[in-house]
């Protein structure tokens, strides 16, 4: 049997923490606060523009007055100004959000972390767009082509959400035709649901696709695609598709301190091993032993994987103070050079929502 080394997990480390701290608040306003949205795109901005400025409006949902406790902005070049007087039902407020355009020509996407009073999670609102130093034409500034709409891309990642949560953005459109276009979808995945603004595009002109996407529809783990067919003027276009991307995670909103004191936490004896160098087509397999180091069971939802070619044998479940084998194997077919094989398991850890364990190497040809 050959021996298995040991690497740093560094990198590893590095992208756990981004995971756990980026899984955080989701835009629910649990039936208190209603925002007019959760997400505004600039759109495409020159440099020399100056400040620009959308006010974002709320309106108290709930049956008590409520407060705006604080807005914390993601950069030092967004500025928010906020109605700080107590909000009566049915009554409105804002929050005006200001971006400086000061840092050089770039795509850029803030967030500014709303805390209101009874909401035990804060809300999440987004300003986006790209700074150019000089003016592009429509089909530079939209490459992609799905029929005669005009995309950045068609892929639109929207990060992570807690299962039974819903989560929106936009995705910026153009009409470099010369006909006006009007926007319908078909075939949606359950829980996805897009509307276009405007919904007849004239030529020349921008509009947005307001995505909104609710995973109470069906249960699914890690990452997932959700897709929908686009229809112009009464055409489907079967050529291509809209995808929506997202990691979906336990939910651990409602847990009690004592929940997470019992809380399952997976633990590996390795999280990374070094497989050496193999030819190409060689299958590599490791077996890891993870253990459950808390008090309560540990469910292991599902596991993504980077690359193709990978299968992973695990338990669905891991009993308190038990121990567990992992297996992967990975086929090298059409590798090579230095492979990270990284497999990420989504669980019902509060603590460790998402593991990673890594095989590392080189495949020669």
């Amino acid at each position: 049997m050959r021996s298995t080394k040991l690497i740093r997990p560094a990198v590893l480390s590095f992208i756990f923490m981004l995971l756990i701290f980026s899984a955080g608040a989701q835009n629910a306003g649990n039936g208190i606060i209603e925002f007019n949205k959760l997400v505004h795109d600039f759109g495409d901005i020159s440099l020399n523009s100056g400040k620009h400025t959308y006010t974002f409006t709320f309106k108290n949902t709930g049956k008590q007055p409520l407060v705006v406790q604080t807005v914390i902005s993601s950069c030092g070049c967004t500025t928010p100004v906020w109605t700080r007087n107590p909000v009566k039902p049915g009554d409105s407020g804002k929050i005006e959000v200001t971006f400086l355009n000061d840092q050089g020509p770039y795509p850029f996407d803030k967030s500014l972390t709303v805390y209101v009073s009874g909401l035990n999670r804060p809300i999440i609102l987004r300003i986006k767009g790209v700074v150019h130093e000089k003016p592009k034409s429509l089909n530079q500034l939209f490459p992609k082509k799905i029929g005669e709409l005009s995309f950045r891309t068609s892929l639109l990642d929207l990060g992570q959400i807690a299962q039974g949560d819903s989560k929106s953005d936009v995705i910026a459109v153009a009409n470099a035709s010369s006909n006006s276009l009007k926007i319908e979808f078909s075939d949606l995945t359950p829980g996805l649901t897009i509307t276009a603004s405007p919904q007849i595009i004239s030529p020349g002109k921008k509009g947005e696709l307001k995505v909104t996407l609710n995973t109470k529809a069906q249960k699914n783990w890690g990452t997932v695609k959700y897709r929908a067919n686009l229809v112009l003027n009464g055409k489907k276009i079967s050529s291509d598709i809209i995808e929506v991307q997202v990691r979906i995670l336990d939910n651990f909103s409602n847990l009690t301190k004592e929940d997470i004191d019992q809380a399952p936490l997976p633990m590996a004896n390795n999280s990374a091993v070094n497989f050496g160098t193999v030819k190409a087509g060689t299958e590599i397999s490791e077996t890891f032993e993870l253990k459950n180091l808390g008090r309560r069971v540990l469910q292991l939802y599902k596991y993504d994987s980077n690359h193709e070619g990978v299968t992973v044998s695990h338990p669905a479940s891991v009993n308190p103070g038990a121990a567990a084998k992992i297996e992967i194997k990975a086929n090298t077919k059409g590798m090579s050079g230095d492979v990270i094989y990284q497999i990420t398991f989504v669980t019902n850890s509060p603590s460790r929502p998402v593991f990673n364990l890594l095989l590392s190497g080189s495949v020669t040809r």
